[in-house]
C-alpha cells in the first residue's frame, strides 16, 4: 500500500458508512447470526457468523475488513455476510485486529503487522475447515483493502481457499517473487483509487492470468479507495455470483 495519509481514507468511510452501512429493506431467507470466536497463538479472535437458519453444512466466506477496522464502514461488509447466508453460504466476519489489539491501522503498523495478521487469517481457515456449519470443500474469501491484500496472501499459500473476492487491494510487495499458485479471484477496484491505485489491481490481474487462475476484473469509472452506494450494490452483486459459482458445488448434509 502507499504512503497516503489515512485521514482522508477515514473520512471517506465514514461517508460509506453513512450512505451505504444501513442494510436495505428487503424479504431474506432466514439467517442466523451470531458471535464466537477463536485462538490465534493465544490471542481470542472474535468472529461474526452468519448462516442460513437451516441446519447443516454449507460453504463458507471468510469476510476481512480493511485497515479502519470494525470501527468504520463495517456495514457493507454486514450486509454482504446477509447476503451470503440468504443465498447458503456460511459468512464469517474476522475481526483479525484482536491479534494486535489494533484498532485502525496506518501503514506504519500494516508494515509491522501484516504477517501476523495473514497467519490470523489462516488461522481463520482452520476454524472455518472444522466448523460444524461450513464444507471444508468449499472455501473462500473476500477481502476489502487491507483485507483485499491479507486475502490475496492467504490464498496464495493455502490451498484450501477456493476462491477470493478482493475490493480495492493488490499484492504484498515482499510476497510478490514466491507466489506459485492463485485461485479464482475476482477484482474489484475504483479506477480513482488514491490510497491503493488500480495498477495494484491491473498487477494482481497480470500475476494471477500467469499462474493460470484466469481472474475477473470490475473497474469503476470516478470511483475511489470507498465505493459509492451504487457502485457498492454492483460489486456486492457480482460477488455474490462469483461464490455462487466457484463454490457452490454438490451439496453436503
Amino acid at each position: 500500500m502507499n504512503g497516503h495519509s489515512l485521514s482522508s481514507v477515514l473520512f471517506l468511510a465514514i461517508c460509506a458508512q453513512l450512505h451505504t452501512g444501513c442494510t436495505t429493506v428487503k424479504t431474506l431467507p432466514a439467517v442466523t447470526r451470531r458471535t464466537e470466536s477463536f485462538l490465534s497463538e493465544g490471542h481470542r479472535i472474535q468472529v461474526e457468523t452468519f448462516s442460513p437458519a437451516k441446519p447443516g453444512r454449507y460453504p463458507g466466506v471468510i469476510i476481512l475488513h480493511g485497515s479502519s477496522g470494525n470501527v468504520i464502514g463495517k456495514g457493507p461488509l454486514v450486509d454482504l455476510s446477509r447476503e451470503l447466508a440468504s443465498q447458503g453460504k456460511t459468512a464469517m466476519l474476522v475481526h483479525y485486529f484482536d491479534r494486535t489489539g489494533t484498532v485502525w491501522s496506518g501503514d506504519k503498523a500494516i508494515h509491522q503487522h501484516w504477517r501476523t495478521w495473514a497467519k490470523t487469517v489462516r488461522d481463520s481457515v482452520d476454524f472455518a475447515s472444522t466448523h460444524p456449519e461450513v464444507r471444508a470443500d468449499a472455501i473462500g474469501i473476500f477481502g476489502f483493502s487491507l483485507g483485499a491484500y491479507l486475502a490475496v496472501s492467504v490464498a496464495a499459500d493455502d490451498a484450501r481457499i477456493q476462491a477470493v473476492a478482493e475490493l480495492s487491494g493488490g499484492l504484498f510487495d515482499e510476497q510478490k517473487p514466491r507466489i506459485k499458485r492463485l485461485p479464482p479471484l475476482l477484482i474489484l477496484h475504483g479506477l480513482e483509487d488514491k490510497r491503493v491505485p488500480a495498477s495494484r489491481g491491473y498487477e494482481l490481474q497480470q500475476m494471477a492470468s500467469r499462474l493460470g487462475s484466469k481472474p475477473e476484473m470490475k473497474t469503476y469509472d470516478g470511483e475511489g479507495h470507498v465505493l459509492s452506494a451504487e457502485a457498492i450494490q454492483d460489486a456486492s452483486q457480482r460477488t455474490l455470483v462469483f461464490f455462487n459459482q466457484h463454490l457452490t458445488k454438490t451439496s453436503t448434509k
